[in-house]
């Protein structure tokens, strides 16, 4: 797990920064992530307590911002079943 200093550490991921959530093609590819089946399956994989701040399609890959206590998480999955850690900071 990387864990980054601040928001900015976050932002920095290869590929996030000016995403959008996607549309038609490039949304199904992604597994349609709507905002609940995301936190349904982030809940599924990291257990309860964690809140669903955002969350982003982009390349094929699912982004979201989680939190939990007191730090802030970006997480991806390809499927929404299985999630990768990509950055840590608190919050």
């Amino acid at each position: 797990m990387k864990v980054c200093g601040g928001a900015a550490g976050v932002a920095a991921v290869p590929g996030l920064a000016g995403a959008s959530l996607l549309t038609g093609a490039d949304a199904r590819s992604a597994a349609a992530a709507d905002a609940a089946h995301v936190e349904k399956s982030i809940k599924a994989g990291f257990g309860g307590g964690f809140s669903v701040q955002s969350h982003r399609a982009v390349d094929g890959l699912v982004y979201a911002d989680i939190r939990h206590g007191g730090s802030r998480y970006l997480v991806t999955s390809p499927d929404l079943f299985d999630w990768q850690v990509v950055a840590a900071s608190p919050v």
